[in-house]
């Protein structure tokens, strides 16, 4: 059977909102991994047009210069801020910039420290980047590429195996040991993050949403949670609302994705049927849940982020896509 022969199996995703404002979903690099070899990474740092993000832990340096700012800088000046070179490693390529290479590299804390005192330079948070829109779109989804890989080399130092220490190896994109050979490779923790909508007798929808016990506001979001070892991704929508609210979900509809580098999280983006509605909240996850209409929503959208009102989370997040979304659809 040809799936492709009748009516467009794509129409729905041709219509689905924007990405632009998802924060870390657009990254043009060429990883080209396949190709890569133990000679990859020197002949990529050799080259004049190669480029480096400098980052520290959840930190991404920025050069300001006549109210712009840039994070990217050559070989040259990378070395002389601080960048510690023995843990550089590749990102990719830019097909927009006649292929450059485009790296990684961790600051030290001496540089840090030196930095502090430079009006020429600022240490951003990687969020609060994304958040201000300091940078393309394009420059944060490498960003947290980067930032993901750089913190998954500090944490797999060691095999797992055998318990020697490994080394880079394809310019970053794996670590080996050769005490037992064992190779390793970087991983991402997929992350299922749901709308749950109930739709009651006489056709009004409503969206779950739940006060969160981390957040500081009364800022309202969608449930989500960890997947599970041997877990589809229905079953795994289905587990965490019903964990968290005891509410059932019956069909699960998949949207969209996106890359959270806190560390390394693929969250994935769902709407969710519900079948029930009696709210009961797991209050090690929630302080409180409850149904809202559309109008109700369209009220909270207008709130800037931190409104001492109720209030949904900034677009920059997969919450506030699938948020507005289902409003924006009613």
């Amino acid at each position: 059977m040809d799936i492709f022969s009748g009516s467009d199996v794509f129409a729905e995703t041709h219509t689905l909102p924007s990405f632009d404002k998802l924060g870390y979903a657009h990254n043009r690099l060429d990883r080209d991994t396949e190709h890569r070899d133990e000679n990859s990474l020197g002949t990529m740092v050799q080259q004049t047009q190669a480029r480096y993000y400098l980052l520290h832990d959840d930190n991404v340096l920025l050069r300001i210069k006549d109210g712009q700012q840039t994070a990217l800088f050559c070989l040259e000046r990378a070395q002389k801020l601080g960048a510690d070179m023995d843990r550089v490693i590749l990102l990719g390529t830019d097909p927009e910039e006649d292929n450059a290479p485009r790296l990684a590299v961790p600051l030290t804390d001496q540089a840090i420290e030196a930095l502090a005192t430079n009006e020429e330079y600022v240490v951003e948070g990687i969020r609060a980047v994304g958040l201000k829109d300091l940078l393309p779109p394009d420059q944060l989804g490498a960003i947290a590429q980067a930032r993901s890989l750089l913190t998954w080399h500090v944490n797999h130092q060691f095999c797992s195996k055998c318990g020697a220490s490994t080394v880079v190896a394809l310019a970053g994109a794996r670590r080996d040991c050769p005490s037992c050979s064992a190779v390793h490779f970087p991983r991402t923790d997929p992350v299922v993050i749901m709308l749950a909508i109930h739709r009651d007798e006489s056709g009004v929808e409503r969206c779950l949403l739940g006060h969160h016990a981390r957040f500081d506001t009364p800022m309202y979001s969608t449930l989500a949670g960890f997947m599970e070892h041997g877990e589809t991704l229905e079953a795994a929508v289905r587990r965490e609302i019903l964990e968290e609210s005891c509410i059932k979900i019956g069909a699960v509809r998949y949207l969209t994705s996106q890359p959270w580098p806190f560390p390394s999280s693929l969250m994935l983006g769902c709407f969710a049927e519900a079948l029930s509605s009696n709210i009961q909240i797991d209050e090690t996850e929630l302080t409180e849940a409850r149904w809202f209409t559309r109008q109700e929503v369209r009220e909270m959208m207008a709130r800037p982020a931190g409104d001492e009102l109720p209030h949904i989370p900034g677009r920059f997040s997969i919450a506030a896509w699938l948020i507005r979304f289902w409003v924006d659809a009613g």
